[in-house]
């Protein structure tokens, strides 16, 4: 008897020790569920991949006539799986929703059927859809689909209350940067006099990086903000670099400028905050293009201020849909067609796109961590595919100068 005991405790030990190596070691999961409510049910196929410290969930349900929608949701379930537990429902004309509800009772991003098509919650309230029922229904249940509070104001800058957690936002102010956060906003002054064009502003990782143009005709002091110690510092160069310059683009640690004047090619690293002659007109300029170094004629890319392209193509996305712009995460695609109209596709399912909004307005498009952020008219609005369409800041400004003037970073 003893013997069995010890055998069963040994046999849970082992249990034990392989479930919690399976836990620590094995990053991703694919596994199929149904969930049946309301006399119906769903097939759901949930596809989990954690990446350094995020976790991904995709999700493919199809309802009992085969109608299929697909779902995107960033949430540390501790590697669970079969963590969508229902689905909510509204049909009206030829439109479909399908909101997902998971685990801990949180609401997913609304996705829909339109005919044929699929498309976001968000879509259909630009084109005028009206889903003020089904909102108040969702919102009797705990669910909050829509907020617009002011946080904070300073100056012509008005912050709202959904603006993302570990998020740092600057945005250029002609001497400085302000720095916006969850609950604040900071006026940081770096130059003493106002300099209208950022071409001498770079974000490069979680540092700002901007030329001294207090300096008359060349400049050899560079200000690092660090935005989310909101501090600044300064290195002074050996070599002066014209004013008639620009940044390329950036590469890991280093960034790259381009003096136009000299037709010298440079890189400084923020790290050893050491600059390196890295073209010229014997050599030619060292140009990034979609992931691969080339060599070009230094004139070339001088005259027609040639900056890095640091995308991916993809020849299938291309031929498929004609996008003018494309961003990429590590398991998708958000891609701009001549309309402006923003869709994403999975990378492992190119021919299956989703439309999630329309804006004629929309400039400078920047995708971080999955989030989509860009300027519409005197706003900032950030698309994330759980929360939606969502202003974050107003600055009138932005009416009038937009270009290179914001950048946002998230704290791992």
């Amino acid at each position: 008897m003893k013997r069995i005991f010890k055998f069963v405790i040994a046999i849970g030990f082992i249990l034990f020790i392989f479930q919690f190596a399976v836990m620590f070691f094995i990053n991703k999961h694919e596994v199929h569920y149904t969930i049946s409510q309301n006399e119906n049910t769903y097939t759901v196929k949930e596809q989990f991949q954690k990446v350094k410290k995020k976790h991904y969930y995709n999700f493919e349900v199809l309802d009992k006539d085969k109608n299929k929608f697909i779902f995107y949701y960033d949430q540390d379930y501790k590697k669970k799986k079969k963590v969508l537990s229902q689905v909510e429902i509204y049909k009206e004309g030829n439109i479909y929703c399908m909101a997902p509800v998971f685990k801990d009772n949180k609401l997913g991003g609304i996705v829909c059927r339109q005919n044929s098509e699929l498309v976001s919650f968000d879509y259909l309230k630009q084109t005028g859809v009206s889903f003020d029922k089904w909102k108040g229904e969702l919102q009797t249940k705990g669910y909050v689909l829509e907020d617009t509070d002011v946080i904070s104001k300073q100056e012509q800058v008005t912050l709202y209350n959904h603006f993302p957690e570990n998020y740092t936002m600057s945005i250029w102010n002609y001497h400085g940067l302000y720095l916006l956060k969850k609950d604040h906003i900071k006026n940081l002054s770096i130059l003493d006099s106002d300099y209208y064009e950022n071409t001498l502003g770079i974000l490069a990782g979680d540092y700002y990086i901007i030329a001294n143009t207090d300096q008359d005709f060349a400049y050899n002091r560079i200000y690092i903000v660090d935005l989310f110690n909101e501090s600044k510092d300064f290195v002074d160069l050996e070599t002066e670099i014209s004013k008639d310059s620009y940044f390329l683009g950036v590469v890991g640690e280093d960034v790259y400028i381009m003096d136009r004047d000299k037709k010298i090619e440079y890189s400084f690293n923020i790290k050893s905050r050491k600059l390196k002659e890295v073209g010229n007109k014997e050599t030619n300029a060292t140009m990034y293009y979609h992931g691969k170094w080339e060599e070009k004629n230094i004139y070339t890319v001088s005259d027609q201020k040639e900056m890095f392209q640091v995308e991916e193509k993809v020849e299938e996305l291309e031929k498929l849909y004609q996008p003018k712009l494309v961003r990429a995460s590590f398991n998708k695609y958000y891609f701009v067609t001549a309309d402006n109209t923003v869709y994403y596709v999975m990378k492992d399912d190119l021919n299956t796109k989703v439309k999630l909004f329309q804006d004629n307005n929309m400039k400078e498009i920047k995708l971080v961590d999955d989030s989509l952020f860009f300027i519409s008219g005197q706003d900032i609005i950030m698309y994330n595919l759980t929360s939606g369409y969502r202003r974050l800041v107003t600055h009138p400004e932005l009416l009038y100068n937009n270009k290179n003037i914001f950048d946002v970073v998230k704290k791992s």
